[in-house]
């Protein structure tokens, strides 16, 4: 096994899975402090267009380009970025941690329990190594304000949060055609999609789901998918400290593309505007100590989900920049990750237990916790 120095100044970058790989660190290779070293998909023509891309928008050439995933890990990285299929993730981080990699890894961090205990024993096996969950709407505008809202008490403890993810997916693009094995979504709950919605609320609150129910409508909206699975689900989760959380995901629905995030405490509420634009939504709020603000008009609050903290972030609005960015700040100061491997694990086994919830008629099911796993 390889191993990393102590201390890192300089972040030296390898990508696997170049279209949201690629995307994801855009905004933050421009940074004296990181440098693109490596390239990897298993597809020539997405490393093509990859190489075309970085020597035409930043003049960066002479990249190592790799095909092979196990070849990829023999570049002189120190930290790697793993955007694979949705569904193959956990393996490929494992690998890259037993070559002495850094890894932030694309959601879900895992799909299924087994993998749970894989990737939690992985991280584990490796302290002098950072593993981080890029759950980039943790990084959303509003979501870090009501974080430091809550954090400061302005909610009190909540009682009830909701979050959905609604998503008009062209179903003609995942023809089987276009895929040899099908593309991810066409096969895969979209429940187990949840992370984008139930992540943000776990991270603001602190708290992590305990149990879960999932119930499923009888309507469909997308022809793609197979007739197992299901493109729209509705969950609830209970957390420890008390709460409620209802999560829709929907892929098929005619909104176009959206996440809604709503909170309700003992001492006030707050939700993001949904009859405005995604991008241009301010949230909305009551609370217990402005009393013109119960029976009034909703607080209005003039955050939106950008996260232009510098002025250099673009993709996703900069929060793909400011999450790499929180990323490679806790390997170079030796702290915890933001978003570390225990929170990546509950966001995503809530999915997956909500999905077997449904295959068993809606029945309320308690939800493992990382810190429990014997390594």
């Amino acid at each position: 096994m390889q191993t990393i120095m102590s201390k890192i100044d300089k972040i030296r970058l390898g990508v696997v899975g170049l279209g949201r790989g690629l995307s994801s660190v855009l905004d933050i290779i421009i940074d004296e402090d990181v440098e693109l070293v490596a390239i990897c998909d298993k597809n020539p023509e997405m490393v093509e267009k990859a190489r075309v891309q970085l020597k035409k928008d930043f003049g960066i050439e002479g990249l190592l380009e790799y095909l092979d995933f196990d070849e990829f890990l023999t570049a002189d990285t120190n930290t790697v970025v793993i955007a694979t299929d949705a569904v193959m993730h956990v393996p490929f981080v494992t690998r890259a941690m037993e070559a002495g990699k850094n890894v932030i890894s694309e959601i879900p961090a895992v799909n299924s329990l087994e993998e749970a205990k894989a990737l939690k024993k992985a991280v584990a096996s490796h302290p002098d190594l950072k593993y981080m969950c890029g759950e980039n709407d943790c990084f959303l505008g509003y979501i870090e304000a009501w974080k430091a809202m809550y954090e400061a008490g302005k909610f009190g403890d909540i009682v009830y949060a909701e979050a959905e993810y609604l998503h008009t997916t062209d179903y003609r693009e995942y023809k089987a055609e276009n895929y040899n094995d099908g593309h991810w979504r066409t096969y895969n709950p979209a429940i187990k999609y949840c992370t984008h919605d139930l992540g943000p609320l776990l991270y603001v609150m602190n708290d992590r789901p305990v149990s879960v129910t999932c119930m499923v409508p009888d309507v469909h909206y997308n022809p793609y998918k197979k007739d197992s699975y299901v493109e729209n689900a509705v969950m609830l989760v209970k957390t420890a400290k008390g709460a409620v959380i209802r999560i829709w995901i929907c892929f098929g629905a005619y909104v176009g593309y959206t996440h809604n995030y709503a909170m309700y405490g003992t001492r006030g509420m707050i939700e993001v505007d949904k009859s405005a634009e995604r991008t241009e939504a301010h949230c909305k709020a009551r609370f217990s100590d402005m009393p013109g603000s119960i029976h009034g008009k909703k607080i209005d609050i003039p955050i939106t989900v950008s996260s232009f903290q510098d002025g250099k972030g673009k993709s996703h609005l900069g929060i793909d920049r400011k999450m790499m960015r929180a990323f490679f700040e806790s390997i170079k100061n030796d702290t915890k990750p933001p978003i570390d491997v225990d929170l990546g694990i509950r966001m995503a086994l809530a999915g997956i237990y909500a999905h077997e919830s449904y295959l068993q008629g809606g029945a309320a099911l308690d939800i493992p916790d990382p810190e429990d796993f014997e390594l």
